[in-house]
């Protein structure tokens, strides 16, 4: 990920007053090479987070909320599987509807999901608004260093966000040869590229049924989406590094897909996680 420059404390206290007290930070990596625009309508979300010692054993979930409170990307890590993660997520900020929040948990409780009710609240969960002081134009990214802390956030505040669509359902099958690697499941609209929805096994446990991968609410009706699985060693050695990718369009319920990496397509222009 190259090195990563701590943002200025004028922008972290303006954060701080928002409700997230993070430590972050901004690529500046190659600053003379002038970024080749893809002409899309949105930037790329580039996480990393450390000191997760007390989550290594949850789930984790990442969502980018916009200006109407509606979810435009979301992911899974299940569990999160070390005390640091980092994910790429192509397109997964749109250049509309502004202003953007990051916000991420992880299920302290165990309940499958986010506890909306204040009252009962267990999860740790945080905050971050997507400031231009978190944006690298020459990547085309918002770039996020994050270190555990217990200033925690409640992100059903004013109201749960809103998805727009059905659920992803994809079943892993005949996987015994990928046991032991990182899984990365990533759902894209075929023609913009953005990730809607991503789903990560950080190791495959030794499987002797299919795995069942679900990430809710992200599959808009009637798109033609690029399924695409990335798996490696976790280091990203290049001989453990493989990837695939099959076409699906959504149906009314969403989008229901099977992935057997015998019979799918394998591709070679996946970036890493």
């Amino acid at each position: 990920m190259g090195a990563l420059v701590k943002i200025s404390s004028f922008a972290l206290t303006a954060l701080l007053a928002v409700g997230s007290s993070s430590c972050f930070a901004v690529a500046d990596l190659d600053r003379f090479q002038t970024r080749q625009d893809n002409g899309t309508n949105f930037n790329d979300l580039r996480l990393t987070v450390r000191g997760m010692t007390s989550h290594v054993n949850e789930m984790f979930e990442y969502r980018v909320v916009d200006a109407t409170n509606t979810i435009q990307s979301r992911g899974i890590i299940k569990p999160l599987g070390g005390v640091e993660a980092s994910l790429f997520v192509p397109g997964a900020v749109p250049k509309q509807n502004g202003p953007f929040n990051l916000d991420f948990y992880a299920d302290h409780d165990n309940s499958g999901g986010y506890d909306t009710d204040p009252a009962n609240q267990r999860d740790h969960a945080w905050r971050i608004p997507l400031t231009p002081d978190l944006f690298d134009e020459d990547k085309g990214e918002f770039r996020i260093l994050f270190d555990h802390n217990t200033s925690f956030s409640f992100l059903a505040k004013p109201e749960p966000p809103r998805t727009y669509g059905g659920n992803l359902k994809m079943r892993l099958v005949n996987m015994g040869a990928l046991v032991g690697k990182r899984i990365e499941v990533r759902i894209a609209d075929a023609s913009s590229k953005r990730v809607v929805a991503l789903y990560r096994i950080p190791a495959l446990a030794d499987v002797t049924t299919p795995v069942d991968v679900e990430v809710a609410g992200m599959i808009e009706r009637g798109v033609t989406y690029d399924v695409v699985v990335y798996t490696d060693d976790r280091a990203g050695t290049p001989a453990s590094i493989k990837a695939f990718r099959l076409q699906e369009m959504s149906a009314d319920g969403g989008l229901s897909v099977e992935f057997d990496p015998a019979r799918a397509p394998v591709v070679t222009d996946v970036p890493s996680p």
